[in-house]
């Protein structure tokens, strides 16, 4: 290989810099971070700093497009540029994950030991997991009247579907409660089921309660290492947290960049479906709040910070740091019920990817392959979805697992060939559902305190009770 050979192998496989365009879209990134860290030393508001951010984002991907001429094909030099952009944006999320496991650990561990002697944790965990699913099933009822009002499936999606996609692996309901039960806890975590590290966390818990009045000395030990060890994870949780603002605008702009519009044009029926039914689910969601005697203004004041990471993460694992740092730091949420029902609302009844989105699958592929949908089919489809939304994982591309399981319970397994077109877009659809998860989780944490009489009202109402205020120490 000659040395002009080498660099340019070099330039373009190693640095991916190959263009001046590449170059240029760079340095406007950094003009971004430039004007948020200028707001961020003026001490302006998180959640304001989070939606400029947010502008940002979408001017700078959409500008990228305009100049690009938006092409249905991403550009060398735009591939280039989303890969950048993905520097900061995936790290950001690389580093919050990094946190999910030792936090949702020790947060349930945490819970059973501040219950020891106390008879509350069942009921928590009854009504948590309670609202999770009822807040799911209306979820799919909205996804399956959207389905049917933009009439999915009966023209443009019909012409337009191809792919290879293949159909995922999938079980009955028997064998998908037992492998909710982890076999090899270390399996459990590297695999991130979250159900089974909430098993295994709980039982932990359990037996340090049971031990404790034997070995007060060696469980008292224990308790203040885990109280300890949660203040950690949580204060490092919360430092790369002050970050989110500048990985909202790298996430935003690289998937916009990298999907481009056209390909949302070709599917634009499924999308405004979707981005309509996350509305509809956000204004449920207040409307709960309103209905537990709750200012509606304050809730979503508090919550705005945590939807948007949603939205751009598009990982309601990755959330669930801030998600519980907002619950007990800004909405006055008992620490108990924030890092169980929060914990649990990750993989457990999320609104959007395992709600509305199946539920606009199993329809706009029944209307595909001629299907004939009664009342009869969408009960059994409310049913498949809501025990189906049970145990998956708030990792971006969850929601195809939660397809496949909705299309395989309904018997269309064979079909799932038909929504390849979704999945080629599946980013742009996928923040508008994880958004919808996160508002879930907050939204059912939050009710369930409300009903179990230990949430701290003043708190809530509070609106100074700014998120940053509590992360001083790191």
């Amino acid at each position: 290989m000659t040395q002009t050979a080498t660099g340019s192998v070099f330039f373009e496989k190693f640095l991916s810099i190959t263009q001046y365009q590449t170059l240029i879209t760079f340095a406007l990134l950094l003009i971004c971070f430039f004007l948020v860290k200028k707001m961020q030393d003026k001490k302006i508001d998180f959640s304001i700093r989070m939606m400029v951010g947010l502008v940002l984002g979408a001017a700078l991907g959409l500008g990228i497009q305009a100049v690009a001429g938006f092409p249905a094909v991403s550009t060398i030099w735009m591939q280039e540029t989303a890969i950048w952009y993905g520097l900061f944006g995936r790290a950001f999320i690389s580093f919050i994950r990094m946190l999910v496991i030792p936090l949702i650990f020790v947060s349930i561990v945490k819970v059973i030991l501040d219950f020891s002697g106390k008879k509350d944790l069942p009921k928590i965990a009854f009504r948590g997991i309670f609202w999770l699913l009822f807040t799911t099933a209306i979820a799919c009822i909205l996804g399956i009247i959207l389905a049917n009002a933009f009439g999915l499936g009966q023209s443009e999606l019909m012409k337009a579907a191809t792919g290879t996609a293949k159909i995922k692996e999938y079980t009955n309901i028997v064998d998908t409660f037992l492998r909710l039960i982890p076999s090899n806890i270390i399996g459990a975590m590297s695999s991130e089921n979250i159900v089974g590290l909430v098993i295994f966390a709980a039982l932990v818990g359990l037996g340090a309660n049971r031990m404790e009045k034997k070995n007060p000395v060696e469980i008292g030990v224990f308790k203040s290492f885990m109280a300890g060890f949660y203040k950690i994870v949580m204060s490092i949780a919360m430092t790369i947290i002050k970050y989110m603002p500048y990985a909202v605008i790298a996430l935003l702009a690289g998937t916009i960049v990298s999907n481009g519009i056209p390909a949302i044009v070709q599917v634009s029926s499924f999308v405004a479906a979707v981005y309509i039914a996350t509305a509809l689910m956000l204004l449920i969601h207040i409307l709960l709040v309103v209905l537990h005697g709750l200012s509606p203004k304050m809730f979503v004041q508090k919550s705005l910070g945590t939807w948007l990471l949603g939205f751009t993460s598009r990982s309601s694992v990755g959330t669930l740091p801030m998600t519980i740092s907002t619950l007990t730091n800004r909405m006055g949420v008992n620490t108990g019920t924030a890092n169980l029902v929060g914990s649990l609302g990750s993989t457990i009844g999320m609104n959007g990817c395992a709600g509305f989105f199946p539920a606009m699958i199993v329809v706009m592929v029944a209307n595909m392959v001629g299907i004939e949908m009664n009342l009869q089919f969408y009960i059994m489809l409310i049913i498949v979805v809501v025990i189906g939304s049970i145990g998956i994982a708030g990792i971006p591309g969850t929601a195809t697992v939660a397809a496949t399981i909705a299309l395989s319970g309904m018997g269309m397994a064979e079909h799932f060939v038909l929504i390849g077109m979704v999945l080629a877009i599946d980013p742009i659809i996928d923040m508008a559902r994880t958004l919808t998860n996160v508002s879930g989780t907050l939204t059912c944490a939050v009710i369930t305190d409300r009903e179990m009489g230990s949430l701290n009202i003043e708190q809530f109402n509070d609106p100074k009770t700014m998120l940053e205020h509590n992360d001083d120490e790191s």
